[in-house]
Parts: C-alpha cells; sequence; structure tokens
C-alpha cells in the first residue's frame, strides 16, 4: 500500500508531471500552454497490484514491481529511495500507523486498517503539502492472493483524493523548452521534448527522480519516469483533436496489464 502512497505528495504530482505533454508548437499558437485539471469522473485510477511479503530475517518486505523496501512495525524510519524513509507502528489489532519521510521531513501519515478476515485493506492518508494545504487520501484495497493476513498480492479498488489536481504548462526559460509546474506540491519540471531525462524539482521530490518526454507522431508523446536512472513508470499521452484535453495512461515496467489512465480538462 505505502510505496505507492509514499510519493503521493510528489509521487501523485510526478504522476501528473508523466502525463502532459504535445506536438511541440509556436509559443501564441501552443494548446499546451495554460492550466490543466484531471476529470476525476473520466479517468481510471485504480487496478494497480502490490506485495507485502515475509522475509527470512522477519522483516516485512513491500513491491511493487518497480520499488522495493523492507521495514517492521517498531517506529523505526526504514529507507525507501530517493531520501525517502517509512515508519510503521501498531495502534491496534491489524491496525497500523504509518509515516513517510522524505529528507527527514514528515510528508504524511496514514492510518492502515485490515478487515478481520485480512480480505479487506483500507489506509487514510493525511498532511500538509508544501503550498499549506491539507492532504486527504482514502483508498481501499483487495486481497488477490493470501500468503497470511498482511503478506499476499493487493490490488486497488477505490481511490479518493483531495488533491487538486491542476497543473501550469508554460514556455520555459530556454529555447524550445517548456515548463511543467504543480502550484500546491511547488513542484516543477522544465526541458527539451526530446527523451532527455529531466530532473523534477521540489522540496518534497525524492532526489533522483526524473521525467523524459519523447514524441510519438502529431499528438502522441511517450513518457518515462526514473529514479536514481531506474525506470518506475512507463506511459503515453494523447491530445484531443479539440485540444481541449488529453489522455495519459501508465504503467510499471513489466505491467503493462495494470494501466491506469487520466483525463485533463483545459481551464484556461
Amino acid at each position: 500500500m505505502r510505496r505507492k502512497v509514499v510519493f503521493l505528495g510528489t509521487w501523485c504530482a510526478v504522476a501528473v508531471l508523466a502525463a502532459y505533454v504535445a506536438a511541440p508548437a509556436q509559443a501564441a499558437e501552443n494548446p499546451w500552454y495554460g492550466t490543466w485539471k484531471m476529470d476525476l469522473a473520466k479517468s481510471h485510477l485504480t487496478g494497480t497490484t502490490f506485495t507485502y511479503s515475509k522475509e527470512a530475517n522477519g522483516l516485512d518486505q513491500f513491491s511493487d514491481g518497480a520499488t522495493s523496501y523492507t521495514f517492521t512495525a517498531n517506529g523505526i524510519d526504514y529507507p525507501v529511495t530517493g531520501g525517502a524513509t517509512e515508519s510503521w507502528v501498531f495502534t491496534g489489532p491489524n491496525t497500523w500507523k504509518v509515516t513517510d519521510k522524505q529528507n527527514g521531513t514528515v510528508i504524511s501519515t496514514s492510518d492502515v486498517k485490515l478487515s478481520p478476515n485480512c480480505k479487506t485493506m483500507t489506509t487514510v492518508t493525511t498532511g500538509t503539502r508544501p503550498d499549506g494545504s491539507a492532504i486527504h487520501d482514502e483508498e481501499t484495497y483487495t486481497k488477490v492472493k493470501s500468503d497470511g493476513c498482511l503478506e499476499g498480492t493487493w490490488k486497488s479498488v477505490k481511490v479518493n483524493s483531495n488533491a487538486p489536481n491542476t497543473f501550469v504548462i508554460s514556455a520555459g526559460s530556454a529555447p524550445d523548452t517548456w515548463k511543467w509546474d504543480i502550484p500546491d506540491e511547488k513542484e516543477s519540471v522544465e526541458g527539451k521534448l526530446d527523451g532527455s531525462d529531466l530532473p523534477v524539482t521540489g522540496s518534497t521530490v525524492p532526489s533522483g527522480l526524473t521525467v523524459a518526454f519523447k514524441m510519438d507522431g502529431a499528438r502522441k508523446v511517450d513518457v518515462t519516469v526514473k529514479l536514481n536512472g531506474k525506470t518506475i513508470s512507463e506511459g503515453n499521452d494523447v491530445l484531443a483533436a479539440n485540444g481541449k484535453s488529453f489522455t495519459g495512461t501508465s504503467w510499471t515496467p513489466g505491467k503493462e496489464n495494470e494501466k491506469t489512465t487520466a483525463v485533463y480538462v483545459k481551464q484556461k
């Protein structure tokens, strides 16, 4: 559950950054410059899976196919990647409090609860975004393969978030470059759409996080997200013929059957 959400101040934002590029155009005519907002009703953000397993040393391991880390519920901050850590503590039978940090700063806390039969997991995540707005995310997962209570493979079936899911695209500071800003996360990416790895900047961004955009036809762009050089997300973005919306599709490498889609509508 958590590694899917650990970057969800930053990571949800990166998912946004990984979903919005189209054919280059002159600045005055570029239909991508402006403010965009996700249409949650038209998006499909569930269906992804992750696994918890018990290691020989007694620690639990999380893996979603792109990220893997170990932990146990003793309140200690365990390293994840890119300067991120996570700690777990028991708060009751089959319930935990999970704290995510980036470079020692608390990003969010989550209340994790399993149903008595260990077949359903619910999480409520709270915190404060870099712009000062409150985080409140609720997610539900069902178990698709069991190796214990927490241990097994879980599938996302419901997501509710109060995130603005809004970003701004404008001309970059250098010729032929674009800039993408996420105001509530205070994150940005700037560069060319030539397939090069562009660093994501922001106070809560994991170190080594990059996004690459590469043109694939008139209205399609291939997108690759990497962490310290390792690909953690792939996808593509398709601009609608009228230029008023686009659909971003993404997946974890090796999990092309678990694609998520996000539809964005131009605000201004």
